[in-house]
């Protein structure tokens, strides 16, 4: 980092959710991070785009405060900027859906990029981690619109991800894997202790391991195995040089997954078609639970949900990207699969 001009470090600032939540990443890691970066002498900045709180100053004033990266940025000098206020449409040839992404002028202006992801559960992409993280750097209500292109078709958005990250490509990644989020995440989960910082320049050798200290296959998240493939980087831990910690030593055994979780390559495709409304997981509102700040409604890209106390969900419409599941800041949606995909994928 020394040498540098401008460093932006960019965590994950999903939702309006205090530290202890494990919604987003730890102010502390963030301070540690940027603490480093002011001995190079230069110009840092922290930022993101959540879906809802990066549309205005107020909001994006707001989340800052309660995630504590506002009280980092004043007492070390630093600047906080939304994403939002200005973006540029940077060309990618070589992806291999997505040609061309609207990305954020702040990302684009630094000189390093420190992509610093909160290790989570994922109700689409099964695990949220560095290579996820960099979705973030597409302003506001534009996230939408990838939604819909890749429908519920986990595949074809995770594809969107690494061709996302191949034109980023941020220096380095630190994640946050101190208290992790497990089960529903990656709003609605639970804080899981796993107590580890994983660094690398490589994002898809960090999420491999974040993934097997978690108990998953690296290679049955999508965007580890499609990067790998496509030589953005190593998700085959055999090939992963590990420094500090063995993978042994850190593993979670009793970590809970996604019930997003619905495991498709399992199923021939004839039969997937017929029963896809039993084994695609729905979003499901707990009345009781609900507040009624219509966010759900505002962040669904197909305008599947009317809002009220509680909003009603047009399933017909609904394309399972979970965007209204992520959003929802009252833990009000779960993810319930039919009969008879709770009995196929019933996970121990």
């Amino acid at each position: 980092m020394y040498g540098t001009k401008s460093i932006l470090l960019k965590p994950n600032l999903l939702s309006t959710k205090k530290p202890e939540e494990a919604v987003t990443t730890h102010p502390q890691i963030v301070k540690s991070i940027a603490e480093i970066a002011l001995r190079g002498n230069c110009g840092i900045s922290i930022g993101d785009s959540p879906p809802f709180n990066g549309q205005s100053k107020e909001k994006y004033a707001k989340l800052c405060e309660t995630t504590g990266v506002a009280a980092v940025a004043r007492e070390l000098g630093i600047d906080t900027v939304r994403f939002e206020e200005d973006h540029v449409a940077v060309p990618y040839p070589q992806g291999h859906f997505y040609k061309s992404f609207e990305i954020a002028k702040a990302v684009l202006d630094a000189d390093i990029v420190v992509n610093i992801p909160k290790l989570k559960t994922h109700g689409l992409t099964l695990f949220s981690g560095a290579v996820k993280n960099v979705f973030g750097c597409i302003p506001g209500v534009r996230k939408g619109l990838f939604h819909v292109q890749a429908a519920e078709d986990r595949q074809v958005f995770s594809q969107m991800l690494v061709d996302l990250y191949g034109a980023i490509h941020p220096a380095i990644h630190i994640m946050d894997a101190v208290a992790a989020m497990e089960g529903e995440g990656p709003n609605a989960g639970r804080a899981k202790q796993v107590g580890v910082v994983l660094a690398s320049g490589d994002a898809v050798a960090l999420d491999a391991v974040a993934c097997a200290i978690t108990g998953i296959d690296p290679l049955s998240i999508y965007t580890t195995r499609l990067a790998t493939e496509q030589g953005l980087g190593c998700g085959n831990l055999s090939d992963i040089e590990i420094r500090g910690e063995s993978i042994a030593d850190v593993e979670i055994k009793d970590f809970k997954q996604s019930s997003g979780r619905n495991d498709w390559a399992r199923i021939p495709s004839p039969i997937r078609r017929m029963l896809r409304k039993q084994l695609t997981a729905s979003p499901i509102i707990k009345a009781d639970d609900c507040a009624g700040c219509g966010d759900c409604a505002k962040v669904c890209p197909v305008k599947a949900i009317a809002p009220g106390r509680p909003p009603q969900i047009d399933l017909e419409k609904c394309i399972r990207c979970y965007c209204c599941h992520e959003v929802c800041n009252f833990s009000a949606i779960d993810l319930k699969r039919g009969w008879l995909g709770e009995i196929l994928f019933r996970r121990s």
